[in-house]
């Protein structure tokens, strides 16, 4: 999956829909509780695209995201929110300089996923354009 600005300037290149779906799953599974003040985030993960207008408001919210997500230790990743006893394909495997749900989430290169979609978010922000999943 890429999230990519209107125009295609700016993007960054996901992974497969897995890590996104993990990604939502493990906000929504943890973070269940809370999620009114994420909802733009929230909303362009289920819908795949966050207009203009909401860019800027949208990026503070995954770092709210990620502010949660850090205080939540790694044994709580939630691969599958519809299944959640499924395991995932890297069960036991995670690097050590892994410390929290927070920092577990990276692009298919290997980038801060978070950081990754905030800069295509703000980039859209300032263009004046929306984002989109691909």
């Amino acid at each position: 999956m890429i999230i990519t600005s209107e125009d295609g300037n700016v993007y960054a290149e996901i992974g497969n829909s897995e890590i996104i779906n993990c990604f939502y799953s493990t906000i929504v599974f943890n973070l269940n509780y809370n999620l009114e003040d994420i909802s733009l985030a929230i909303a362009f993960l289920e819908n795949g695209k966050c207009e203009a207008q909401d860019c800027i408001e949208t990026a503070r919210e995954f770092n709210l995201i990620r502010d949660r997500l850090s205080l939540i230790p790694i044994e709580k990743l939630v691969y599958d929110m519809n299944n959640p006893s499924k395991k995932a394909p890297w069960n036991g495997n995670i690097s050590p300089i892994v410390t929290s749900c927070g920092n577990f989430f990276t692009t298919a290169d290997g980038k801060d996923m978070i950081f990754e979609i905030n800069a295509v978010l703000c980039y859209a922000s300032i263009k004046g354009i929306s984002v989109l999943f691909h």
